[in-house]
């Protein structure tokens, strides 16, 4: 059977955590995980199948030795992540991974941002597309301040267009805006403009109309 292409999330290497084997949340080929990442791609090229990877607007704080350039570290000290009211990084939380969003409304940390997926996910990552995952969990809490001042309430759902906007954007300016191919889940109303693709989100392993086989179908 001919394939079109793998999608590989755990490019960015994983970790065990208390609740199992998650992936690393920093935005980098991890090379001790993958060391031979371009052979691998080269091999696939060659047969007509494109590698497909995984990145999101989080950023975790790792310590692990397989990690070269830690991305928390580098937008924490530039002030790319939303911040609470005492002027530090907000962390969040999921199950046992503590991590940092990124704000939109910086201009500069768009940039940053844009700059990873050209060169780490498009450059060094060799990829074709990617999942371009969340966008929907940004706070609304009166707790967090935005770079521009603007209201959470307002950003929350606006957040998944201009995280959508910044993949686009970050394909266009690399050349690669025809041929590389971004699944999103988020979204709004406006936002098919600048989206490459949309998937339905985790099913569940049932036949059910709720959240299984036939919720996908339709969707």
């Amino acid at each position: 059977m001919p394939i079109a292409a793998v999608w590989m999330q755990d490019w960015v290497g994983t970790k065990e955590f208390p609740e199992g084997v998650r992936l690393m949340w920093n935005w980098k080929l991890n090379r001790e995980f993958y060391p031979n990442w371009d052979g691998m791609i080269a091999n696939w090229t060659a047969d007509g199948v494109k590698a497909m990877i995984y990145i999101n607007p989080y950023f975790a704080n790792l310590t692990d030795a397989s990690i070269t350039r830690n991305l928390f570290l580098e937008g924490d000290a530039f002030g790319y992540f939303i911040k609470g009211k005492d002027g530090k990084t907000h962390m969040m939380k999921s199950v046992s991974i503590e991590f940092a969003m990124l704000d939109p409304t910086n201009p500069n940390a768009v940039a940053w941002m844009k700059s990873i997926i050209k060169d780490n996910l498009l450059g060094e990552g060799k990829a074709w597309g990617w999942m371009h995952d969340f966008g929907e969990y940004m706070s609304m809490s009166s707790d967090i301040v935005l770079y521009s001042g603007e209201d959470p309430l307002k950003i929350h759902n606006l957040y998944p267009e201009m995280w959508a906007r910044m993949n686009r954007e970050a394909e266009i300016e690399a050349g690669k805006g025809d041929t590389t191919v971004a699944f999103m889940r988020s979204g709004g109303t406006t936002s098919p403009g600048v989206c490459d693709l949309y998937w339905m989100g985790d099913q569940l392993p049932t036949y059910d109309r709720f959240d299984g086989l036939q919720s996908a179908m339709m969707g």
